[in-house]
């Protein structure tokens, strides 16, 4: 999964908004405890106004619940909007985006489960050829 640029992109240009339901906190919370693992990572938590919001977006089919993690070189910047009170999640381009490349975004300091199990395997790599060169 993932999306990718149908033409050149700007720097600073709108990309796409993340959608959803807005939801409390608290409902994020009860979601959390039901949903599937898989449900869980469109559960997008962000502070609004001085208070944890969260925008589910589970149900929703758009693109921007399917745009991937790059905590190291992404091309994307989340930015929170205020549009007539509520708050709209939208992708901006940090950097100019060629047609073709993949649309990434740092998803936050969180150790999401794909950033570990990449770490792992990276160790386990490099043990493995360590082993292998004795």
């Amino acid at each position: 999964r993932g999306v990718f640029a149908l033409a050149n992109i700007e720097m600073g240009e709108f990309v796409t908004e993340y959608r959803g339901e807005l939801i409390s906190e608290k409902e994020s919370l009860a979601r959390q405890r039901i949903y599937h693992d898989s449900l869980k990572t469109f559960l997008f938590d962000f502070k609004w106004h001085g208070k944890w919001w969260c925008i589910d977006a589970a149900r929703d089919l758009s693109l921007g619940r399917l745009v991937n993690d790059d905590h190291k070189k992404s091309n994307c910047k989340m930015k929170n909007i205020n549009v007539e009170g509520k708050p709209l999640l939208c992708l901006f381009a940090l950097r100019n985006i060629t047609c073709g490349e993949e649309i990434t975004y740092n998803y936050g300091p969180v150790n999401w489960p794909w950033r570990i199990m990449v770490s792992m395997y990276i160790i386990t790599f490099e043990i493995g050829i360590k082993k292998v060169s004795d």
